[in-house]
Formats: C-alpha cells, structure tokens, sequence
C-alpha cells in the first residue's frame, strides 16, 4: 500500500510539472491578469486585492521577508514588492520564475525578490523561522498532499508570522445558478468529494463516488450524448484538482498549528458566463455592501475564499 501512495503522489506531481512548464502556459499566464476575458480578469484580480488588503491589515513591516508559494507569473509576487518586502517564491515552473523575475524587476526595480523553480510540497530549501509572512494564490488545488504545503508553511515562518491563502471557493453563488453546476455543488457536499467534478452529467456519474453504480457506463452511447456531455472536458494531463470550502481550508489552519485570524470574500459572482458580466459585477456589489453592513456569514459566496492564519 506504501509503494502505491508514493506512485501516486510522484504521478500527480510529475503531471502538474509538465503542465505548468509547457511554454504555451508560461505565455498564457503572463497576460492572464490584463488579456484574458473580462469574467477571469476581474476574478483574478478581486482575489489579489483582497488578499493584499488582509496582508496589510496586519501591519507588517518594510523589508519583511515573504514567502511565496506556486507564483505563477509574479502577479502577486510584484505588489507584495510593492509594499516593501522581500520577496522569495517557489513555483514548479522554470518558465514561471524566467517570467515572474523579469516582471518584477521591470516593474519594481528598487525590489528585493528572490524567485525560483521548486516544489512546494516537498521540503522547502529555507531554515526553520525565516519567514515573516508566506503566502499562496490559487496553488493548492493542484497539490498531492496540500497538507505537507501547510506543515513547511508552519516550519519556515517565524513564531507570530501569518499565512495567507487565497483558493477557488468550491461552495461558490455561481455553483449553484445553473442546474448543472448545483448538482455538482451537492455531489461535492453530500458525498464529501476531494476532486473536482466537470459539471457534465457524466462526470457527476461517472467521476464521482457514484461511479462505483454508473462507470459501467461510460462508454455506452447515452452517456457519450451531447447531453451527457454537456460542459464536459478532456484532459490530456490526468491532474486531480482538489477542490476547497473556507471551512476545510480554516481546519487545515488549525490542525498545522495556526490561529485563525479572518476569513473574507472575493468576487460574488451570479454566472460563470461572461455574457452575464454586467449582472455579475452588480451582484458582486450588492453582496459587498451587506457583508460590510453586518451580514459577514454572505463572505462564502465568494468566487475565491481569502484566510489569513498566524503561527502561535
């Protein structure tokens, strides 16, 4: 049973190795936050303001030393330079840190950042308290293990350092606005899925705990219909991505050894159709000001869930 897990876990990680070296993926996210669609743009970037907004609450100082984990394409890793800090990073893309750095120092030229390829499961090459702040965006989805991620999170900030966590939020109000994506929600929820579900007929099927009943199935006729198939996908790559709810990623605070802090909202959106644009922004307002206004508990329906933790 040991040998199997080990494979497993080397499978998951050579597969999300390959796919975020690709150079089609390094040109893609160097744009992500300005090129893309409306509908993605506005998610990353709400996502990122509010993380930033939770960081400076804490009041860290200048010329803290941040960590951050899974990169990308320096986004992030820029406005935290921004604030002051020094930057380090681990991403598991060498194309990531070629890109990340450049932005960077292109941008922030006074900054201090410190970016490289590794992976941010395995042991972290920095000494136990080094850090004032580490921080992940949108990583840990694709992690094996994301619990290893949170014990070195926990080894390498120094005692009363923060972690901060910005994740795609499973239980989001655009989860439940079609019918599709609200059985997906309540196969997730009811049978505690760990992975992420097409929201197609068949996956739910097929790729969830009732696959067990319909995966004899999937390659009958009915099942290969367009109707089954409907927002379905194929993936070259065979990537598990875990999927997250505030609540699972407050327990996983805590159960690494962190107080939890405060947890909050980004991007309330009522589609995940970019036609619907328009709507979604005044929804999203609309949501903002009642969390603002007493109503906290609606911080959930975020698109992405946004925690800061600190290390007793």
């Amino acid at each position: 049973m040991e040998k199997k897990t080990i494979n497993d876990r080397e499978f998951q990680i050579g597969e999300v190795s390959s796919w975020w070296n690709l150079d089609r993926n390094k040109k893609k996210w160097d744009k992500e936050y300005d090129e893309t669609d409306i509908h993605v743009k506005s998610y990353l970037r709400m996502r990122q303001k509010k993380l930033i907004e939770l960081v400076k609450e804490q009041g860290i100082k200048k010329n803290a030393r941040v960590l951050e984990l899974g990169y990308g394409a320096g986004q992030t890793a820029l406005e935290l330079g921004k604030l002051g800090f020094e930057v380090h990073g681990l991403d598991i893309s060498d194309g990531f840190a070629e890109v990340a750095m450049k932005r960077c120092k292109e941008e922030c030229p006074e900054g201090k950042f410190y970016l490289k390829a590794g992976n941010i499961e395995a042991d972290y090459p920095y000494e136990s308290e080094t850090f004032d702040l580490v921080v992940v965006v949108g990583a840990l989805q694709y992690l094996y293990n994301p619990d290893d991620c949170f014990k070195e999170a926990h080894r390498v900030l120094k005692p009363g350092g923060y972690f901060a966590i910005a994740q795609r939020n499973r239980y989001s109000l655009s989860n439940f606005t079609s019918v599709r994506d609200f059985l997906r929600s309540c196969i997730h929820f009811f049978l505690q899925e760990k992975y992420e579900i097409f929201p197609s007929f068949k996956s739910m099927l097929t790729d969830s705990k009732l696959g067990i009943i319909f995966k004899r199935f999937a390659d009958s006729k009915f099942f290969n219909s367009k109707f089954m198939l409907k927002r379905h996908d194929v993936w070259k790559y065979k990537i598990k991505k875990r999927v997250f709810s505030c609540f699972a990623l407050k327990s996983m605070l805590r159960k690494a050894g962190f107080s939890f802090l405060k947890a909050d909202g980004a991007y309330y959106c009522f589609s995940e159709n970019p036609k619907y644009y328009d709507f979604n922004m005044k929804i999203d307002k609309w949501i903002r000001e009642r969390v603002k206004s007493g109503f906290r508990f609606l911080f959930v329906l975020g698109r992405s869930v946004v925690l800061i933790g600190r290390k007793k």
